[in-house]
């Protein structure tokens, strides 16, 4: 069999990567750790189908496998800080207000020694897999009408699986810090959002799909935060209508009826978003296009309607651990146009009662 033959990249550095890296270089102390990141940088701009440290020193005059590997797990630089210079250089150019796209990768592993691998649901595969999990923060400018607005990540943490954060050997064998403790994939999220903020980073609202939206800490975090936001959730997503929630908050205290404990009070009713989003009439579905391009036309049906997220029916009292009501906000639908394919899904957004449907549609589809 023919091993193919991969050209070597220049050893000269491109211009515009040595203006991009001067910022950086103060963050590296030795000139061979400057030299690695410029090699491995180049590297990653090849047209390579696989980029490691194998393949990049196959690719790339100038260095090698040893000092590539050397740079990533040994040289002395602060990860932290070089994200931050890097997402300080992007703010500069940014529009001044934006929107935090939260999100999670799956990375496809086959073996079983990489930091957070194991068999997991992963969104990018679909499907349950050996695979590393990666939450992602990103800012987008606050552009619907454009194709690509000014976008740019921020940073990002790997998920660690709790089969891996209680395996001490295991931990140790690959160098995971001890005082890194378990946390959720929305705990991760919500602390991206904090590195956001402390960063300066200009965004006004937070955008993330259904396994962020279905879940009451992820939500509750973020109102802690007052930051209003457009999350997916699932059909099944917990909700209460403002009304009777304003009906029981109002209602008088249960009458003693003999001996024994007062009956406690129930929350308002809990609907599923399906249920409650089926039940408008037709004609609060508006067809709405949020994007046009070429021969390309993004448009679907959406009809708003005011709730509170909730959780926990009137089986329970109102003090049990398993009811929640939430902030009041909008229950936003979408469904294809008639005559046409699609998914139907489903949203919930913080934004203010007299919040345009276009804009609500804007935001959801801003990831």
């Amino acid at each position: 069999m023919k091993t193919p033959v991969v050209p070597k990249a220049s050893p000269e550095t491109l211009p515009e990567l040595v203006t991009y890296l001067t910022p950086f270089a103060p963050l590296f102390r030795r000139s061979t750790s400057r030299e690695s990141v410029e090699r491995y940088l180049t590297g990653l701009l090849t047209d390579l189908p696989r980029k490691n440290c194998d393949t990049i020193a196959t690719a790339v005059a100038g260095t090698s496998t040893e000092r590539l590997q050397h740079l990533l797990s040994d040289a002395a630089w602060e990860p932290q800080a070089l994200d931050q210079q890097r997402v300080t250089a992007w703010i500069a150019q940014s529009p001044s207000q934006g929107i935090l796209v939260l999100d999670d990768t799956g990375l496809p592993k086959q073996g079983r020694s990489s930091v957070g691998v194991a068999r997991q649901y992963s969104g990018t595969l679909g499907k349950v897999a050996n695979c590393q999990v990666v939450v992602s923060a990103h800012y987008v400018a606050d552009e619907p009408t454009s194709r690509a607005p000014v976008h740019w990540p921020l940073s990002a943490r790997l998920y660690l699986p709790e089969a891996w954060a209680t395996a001490h050997a295991r931990r140790a064998k690959v160098h995971v810090p001890s005082e890194v403790p378990f946390q959720t994939k929305p705990e991760l999220a919500l602390a991206l959002v904090d590195q956001a903020r402390a960063w300066g980073v200009p965004f006004a609202w937070v955008v993330a799909d259904a396994g962020y939206g279905d879940n009451p800490t992820f939500l509750l975090g973020l109102a802690a935060r007052q930051i209003a936001y457009v999350v997916g959730v699932s059909s099944s997503f917990g909700v209460r209508l403002p009304d009777e929630v304003l009906a029981a908050t109002l209602a008088p205290p249960p009458r003693l009826r003999g001996r024994g404990q007062p009956k406690k009070p129930r929350p308002a009713p809990l609907y599923a978003a399906q249920a409650v989003l089926e039940a408008l009439p037709e004609d609060r579905w508006q067809t709405i296009t949020w994007r046009e391009h070429d021969d390309v036309v993004l448009r679907k049906q959406f009809a708003a309607v005011r709730v509170h997220w909730a959780t926990g029916g009137t089986q329970f009292s109102t003090s049990h651990h398993r009811v929640s009501t939430g902030p009041e906000g909008w229950l936003l639908g979408e469904r294809p146009v008639p005559g046409e394919s699609g998914d139907r899904k489903w949203y919930f957004s913080t934004l203010p009662a007299d919040t345009p449907l276009r804009r609500l549609v804007e935001l959801a589809h801003s990831r």
